[in-house]
């Protein structure tokens, strides 16, 4: 092998890829082990006598040969510029190191300059958006955060983060374009988006740029702050999280407006209410063969998941949403609230993630998430019988103050709305039953027993 790029095809590069892979939290099926990778594509970003900086497209399978997902790899070969440890993934035949770079200040600065550039470089549009960035000329300083999901974020100089999108798909990624549809419209709910680097040949979405805000707090920091100080027997049932929550869902409310104006939107019209209720009766007949307390409760959901079907008249009109709406996935500085990471379900496909949705579904999933934040550091409720009664105050009000605030700026829902909502709310309830059975039993009981309590 001779050349640049002769690195990409060593079989012990391959290896190290297929045992590293499994280890990383954004790896579809995390822990499944692998019988290959192959390095699909390689653009090059940087380039000094030192280092090589490259975006990597990669291809894994599994040990029964199916396909486990194609993943975007931020790589370096070449001697690290960083004193900092980075993950070693293989050598090159003359010895160079091969790792990931995103803890590699020289590299990460190379990427985010190309972006504030507009330099497009090796089949790869880096694009500075609207109003653009003036980067200092000093070298920035690279922060990546700790807590990895189905993305890879990095902070710079504590002002910019750069997001890394691991599973590109074909196509801009929705957060990019729902980014975009929300910038343009003059939202204020959302951090300012700064540039995005894109692949020429398929167009998928490999990393934004936004602004950094070191003042804000997730939304499910302060949440577990306001149950923290409700279980402490404080005066506010919402431990003081009343305001917020009511404010939360006004923001909701304005941006779903906003995406509804911007996009068009379509009738939820009753062939595709029988669809989604067949979907929701699909997954409860999936998950009763793992959680079999579900038995007991499937004629009822089968009811609910029925009852919207026909109702008359009123409903809005299916649209672009969130899609994964939960407290993570929201800011909240000491002036308002925003909402982050529009890509939906990060399990779902490309084509399920751009689809269009009832915004009844992102209230859904906000309601399902005050209750997580309410209950998932207690224990089962035979050994905490008041803090239990505590953090369902503190539900029960955070929820109502986060609808009053969304029908506020919405308006009343209609009978058929508020049937869907609760179809909305019990199918998660079901979705995240399975999921705690399979990866975290001791949490099965929270979405059981709330279930349990929207089926009274």
């Amino acid at each position: 092998m001779t050349g640049e790029n002769a690195w990409q095809r060593d079989p012990a590069l391959r290896r190290a890829l297929a045992r590293w892979l499994p280890e990383q939290r954004w790896f579809d099926g995390t822990g499944r082990p692998l019988a290959s990778v192959a390095v699909l594509r390689v653009h090059a970003f940087h380039r000094t006598a030192a280092r090589l900086g490259v975006l990597a497209v990669v291809a894994a399978r599994d040990m029964r040969g199916a396909d486990a997902g194609r993943y975007l790899l931020v790589l370096g070969v070449g001697a690290p510029h960083t004193p900092s440890p980075v993950p070693l993934l293989a050598r090159t035949r003359d010895g160079r190191p091969v790792y990931g770079a995103l803890a590699d200040a020289e590299l990460v600065d190379a990427l985010v300059r190309r972006i504030a550039g507009h330099r497009p470089a090796d089949g790869v549009r880096y694009v500075a958006e609207p109003p653009g960035v003036a980067l200092p000329a000093a070298p920035l300083t690279v922060r990546p955060l700790g807590a990895e999901q189905s993305n890879t974020s990095v902070v710079l100089d504590e002002r910019y983060i750069l997001k890394i999108f691991r599973r590109p798909t074909e196509g801009a990624s929705p957060d990019l374009v729902l980014h975009r549809l929300l910038r343009d419209a003059g939202s204020p709910h959302v951090p300012q988006l700064l540039g995005a680097i894109e692949e020429e040949g398929t167009g998928a979405t490999l990393a934004t740029l936004q602004t950094f805000l070191p003042d804000a707090e997730d939304g499910w920091s302060a949440a577990l702050d306001s149950v923290r100080g409700s279980l402490g027997g404080g005066p506010d049932p919402a431990g003081g999280f009343t305001g917020a929550a009511r404010r939360l869902g006004g923001v909701l409310a304005d941006v779903h407006g906003t995406l509804a104006a911007a996009h068009e939107n379509t009738p939820l019209g009753d062939g595709d209410c029988r669809q989604l209720s067949e979907l929701f009766r699909e997954r409860l007949s999936h998950a009763v063969g793992a959680v079999p307390q579900l038995a007991a409760y499937t004629d009822q959901l089968h009811s609910v998941f029925t009852e919207f079907v026909s109702l008359p008249g009123g409903r809005r009109p299916a649209q672009l949403t969130h899609g994964d709406l939960h407290l993570g996935q929201t800011l909240r500085t000491p002036r308002r609230w925003l909402l982050l990471d529009f890509e939906g379900e990060p399990q779902a496909g490309h084509e399920e993630r751009i689809r269009l949705h009832s915004p009844m579904r992102d209230v859904a999933g906000m309601l399902r998430s005050f209750d997580y934040a309410a209950h998932h550091g207690l224990g089962s409720p035979d050994e905490d019988p008041a803090g239990h009664a505590a953090a369902e105050r503190w539900v029960r009000c955070s929820q109502d103050a986060f609808l009053a605030g969304y029908t506020a700026v919405a308006g009343p829902r209609t009978p058929a709305e508020s049937r869907l909502l609760r179809a909305y709310v019990l199918d998660k309830a079901v979705y995240e039953a399975l999921y705690e059975t399979r990866h975290r039993p001791s949490w099965a009981w929270i979405p059981l027993r709330s279930l349990v309590r929207g089926l009274r």
